[in-house]
């Protein structure tokens, strides 16, 4: 999806180039759209990914009353929402989700985005008002960049070089961004709507943008739903909740008229889409998995069982070094900045299995800790609770020094009274960021800031990695790993009626014997393995740099040392001498794939 309004007219071979630019992203139809004889100009393209409704009727940009849409994602509940506007006398031509979301447009207007379970990046343009509305979902899962030009002209597209194309400018580095995911790391990179490009801004989740004559208003459209436990009910009703509100959400999201692939790991989270899917709904499930040979990371044991207990088929893709910088270099210009983590270097080949099998569509596990709990300090705020019951506290300590604590690798979360003593306490989140900062030839610092949701501590923290830390980077990564194979990927977990039943648990209940996520596994007990239910070690989707690149060699170095403008920015003699030294810790080895990254993206857009 592409597009501009304008008070002046955009040659139409700009939009023809970006139907090249993204026929990745919908290999199965295009579609043009321009009136250039309006007081205001404007240009909408398609590529479509057909997944619901094959037949071309569903082609976009698709035309109902005085308004044009040109729409990526999936309204799930569409056959519920068809029925309901059919009671209002509306009827249809199609089968799929496109037209239903164009029909509700007109009969509610922007109101229709809460009426929509899904995930979506909308562009409409209502001829009438000569008015055009860009539109996101509540999480942020399908992605709009866009250009702000003279006028208030805009152009806009679902990829950065689209926007660039159509706004007829050339890249440049945005290097505030760029220190940003050097010095803060890749939590910090969605705090503000920056990319990595000059004058291209991320239109964030949950977001209407109206563009006209009056101006550009950008506003939300729903409320994150407010932390209201409800101490009034039943564990075992809390458990039972889950589980249906769950299981409907995977439910939605199996509606395919093409065949469904899963991310599959050895941990909760997808093993309890992959066991609702097969067991519950009683499909056929192909899991993929990366195999990792680094001992932290290895899972193999738990998939093998999870395939074998649910019946399901698994796929194994083994990481090479080989073709390291080649394959990362062609990431880069897709994204037109860094991968975010090494881990999603490694999902690139995930994608491209699950594409070479033939599957349009990827189910992963994303947004389970950030609903459920699941990170290390996670545990810390849980302990730093204000508990009903003093010795709930004492039991809850005595399970993290017995199961938390030998695994957690970072010194900053290895105190269990961090926050009864220093509630604001986030310099983890951040870790090292004053040594890296070391490695910038002029003094820069960005402090770490969190928004205010709630008065829980930990409710709080878990809904900034839901909204501005964790999960919009994976879900960044997630599109632009997936639509470089053609294929659309779909987070179950990431369901707002799911979000506001998880709002009504109660802190106290979200950790239990020292598990994490205890609501989650107890929810799904008879469907998950026990074995993975009750498994204490979390590896989540990680890999190792060493695991995928030789960072010895020669040439690697040479990549690195190699004149740049990079160098005016960051100081080469210390990145030499980094380069010099150990670097078998995480968060070094972590800090040298951002070099790597941040270096390779000056060198393409200054080329």
């Amino acid at each position: 999806m592409a597009g501009y309004v304008s008070n002046n007219i955009v040659p139409t071979d700009r939009l023809y180039k970006c139907l090249k630019q993204m026929r990745l992203r919908g290999p199965d139809d295009n579609g043009l759209y321009e009136n250039r004889d309006a007081s205001v100009k404007v240009g909408l393209v398609h590529t479509r990914l057909s997944i619901l409704d094959l037949d071309p009727r569903s082609a976009q940009p698709f035309h109902f009353q005085h308004y044009v849409f040109s729409y990526n994602g999936e309204i799930y509940n569409y056959l519920e929402l068809r029925a309901e506007l059919e009671d209002l006398g509306y009827s249809f031509r199609t089968n799929g989700d496109t037209e239903v979301m164009a029909i509700a447009w007109a009969a509610w207007g922007k109101d229709a985005l809460n009426k929509f379970d899904g995930m979506w990046a909308i562009a409409v343009w209502d001829a009438k008002a000569e008015q055009l509305t860009l539109a996101t979902d509540p999480f942020g899962e399908k992605p709009i960049y866009y250009i702000v030009g003279p006028d208030n002209s805009v152009f806009f597209g679902s990829q950065i070089d689209c926007a660039l194309t159509l706004a007829n400018i050339k890249a440049r580095p945005n290097w505030q961004h760029l220190k940003r995911y050097l010095v803060n790391g890749y939590k910090s990179i969605h705090k503000t709507d920056d990319s990595y490009v000059e004058h291209v801004r991320r239109l964030p989740g949950n977001k209407v943008m109206e563009v006209s004559t009056r101006g550009i208003n950008i506003s939300p459209y729903w409320k994150v739903p407010d932390y209201r436990p409800d101490r009034t009910q039943k564990r075992a009703d809390l458990v039972a909740s889950v589980r249906e509100t769950l299981i409907s959400s995977v439910a939605k999201r199996m509606r395919a008229d093409v065949p469904l692939a899963f991310c599959m790991s050895g941990g909760i989270d997808s093993n309890s889409i992959i066991a609702i899917a097969s067991q519950h709904l009683g499909m056929d499930v192909c899991g993929f998995t990366i195999m990792n040979k680094d001992g932290r990371y290895d899972e193999q044991k738990l998939v093998d069982l999870s395939s074998r207990e649910l019946d399901v088929q698994n796929e194994k893709i083994v990481l090479q070094t080989t073709n390291f910088l080649p394959a990362l270099e062609a990431m880069i210009k897709n994204r037109h900045g860094p991968v975010s983590t090494i881990s999603y270097y490694t999902q690139n080949f995930l994608h491209k299995a699950i594409s070479d099998r033939g599957y349009k569509v990827a189910i992963s596990g994303t947004g389970a800790d950030e609903l459920f709990t699941g990170y290390y300090d996670h545990h810390l705020l849980y302990l730093g609770t204000n508990f009903e019951e003093p010795l709930t506290r004492a039991h809850a300590l005595e399970n993290w020094e017995k199961y938390t604590k030998p695994q957690t690798r970072n010194p900053l979360l290895q105190d269990p009274d961090k926050y009864l003593r220093t509630p604001g306490a986030r310099e983890h989140v951040y870790y090292k960021n004053t040594y890296y900062a070391d490695f910038l030839r002029d003094a820069w610092h960005e402090p770490f800031v969190e928004t205010i949701y709630c008065g829980s501590l930990m409710r709080n923290r878990m809904l900034n990695e839901l909204f501005h830390e964790a999960v919009p980077v994976i879900l960044a990564e997630d599109d632009k790993n997936a639509m470089a194979y053609s294929i659309e990927n779909r987070s179950p977990f990431l369901s707002r009626e799911l979000l506001e039943m998880s709002m009504t648990i109660p802190d106290a209940e979200l950790i239990k014997d020292g598990y994490a996520k205890s609501i989650l596994r107890e929810a799904m007990a008879g469907l998950v393995p026990d074995q993975i239910l009750y498994e204490r070690r979390k590896i989540g989707f990680n890999s190792s740099l060493f695991e995928v690149a030789d960072i010895k060699s020669d040439h690697l170095r040479q990549v690195i040392l190699d004149d740049s403008p990079f160098y005016d920015v960051v100081d080469r003699g210390k990145v030499e001498e980094f380069l010099g030294r150990d670097l078998s810790l995480n968060s070094d080895s972590k800090f040298l794939f951002n070099l790597i990254n941040a270096k390779i993206t000056v060198d393409f857009m200054e080329a």
